[in-house]
């Protein structure tokens, strides 16, 4: 493959996946009834009870600083979550499922299933997108290495 045909690829790759997320997205929130997908996100975060740090729901819904804040205060207004400090280590705040938000979580997870949407992925292409993420990170860091 030459350069040329390599860059279309990637460039062909990058535009099919943001078209993939968006309208997996817009299908996740039209079932949903939501406007975004990011409360399903936290939810199925904190679905195990055992609390989880604000960075681990960062990374579940690939949100960040005042914008998760403000997620998470909403849905503590609509008694979805709860925060509490983690008792290990101060600086912590654990995020909890509310026994509304587990039941709002079943909701959607009923909803998605009655739509079909479950049977849109499956673990091979999970497996590959990771992997794919992956090599990215693979390159970027290769890039880090060979400036410094």
């Amino acid at each position: 493959m030459d350069d040329s045909t390599a860059l279309a690829a990637l460039e062909e790759l990058a535009r099919q996946l943001r078209r993939t997320s968006q309208e997996l997205d817009r299908a996740l929130a039209s079932c949903l009834g939501e406007t975004s997908v990011a409360r399903w996100h936290v939810l199925t975060a904190v679905s195990g009870g055992t609390g989880i740090p604000m960075s681990q729901i960062g990374e579940a819904t690939v949100l960040s600083g005042a914008s998760l804040t403000r997620l998470i205060d909403a849905m503590i207004a609509d008694n979805l979550v709860h925060r509490k400090v983690d008792a290990t280590d101060r600086r912590r705040v654990l995020v909890f499922p509310t026994r509304r938000g587990q039941l709002a979580l079943q909701v959607m997870t009923r909803a998605i299933t009655e739509n079909g949407l479950d049977t849109v992925a499956n673990p091979r292409i999970t497996r590959s997108l990771t992997s794919l993420v992956d090599q990215v990170h693979k390159v970027e860091e290769a890039e880090r290495v060979a400036t410094k």
